[in-house]
């Protein structure tokens, strides 16, 4: 998904293991729901395309954690940045 103030990528088999490789906002336009937006868009792709139990895996940037975690997303390594979900 892209827009011009921001962007996100996933890869993956397109059915059981996704990887939300990138999420981007332009710093000037933070704050402002892009990235809530972008989010919602990549797992909305992920649910129509995945089968049940599929996994998604990201790796937050330093402090991003919080924006995740309201997706369901968890850290299961402290001191780790990488976090997953696995989708119902």
């Amino acid at each position: 998904m892209k827009t011009r103030f921001g962007m996100g990528r996933i890869v993956g088999d397109g059915h059981m293991y996704f990887y939300i490789q990138d999420v981007a906002v332009l710093p000037e336009f933070q704050g402002h729901g892009i990235g809530d937006a972008i989010i919602n868009q990549l797992l909305q792709y992920i649910r129509s395309h995945c089968c049940s139990s599929a996994f998604v895996g990201l790796f937050a940037s330093h402090g991003n954690d919080t924006f995740y975690e309201r997706y369901g997303f968890k850290n299961h390594a402290p001191g780790m940045t990488g976090m997953f979900k696995v989708m119902e």
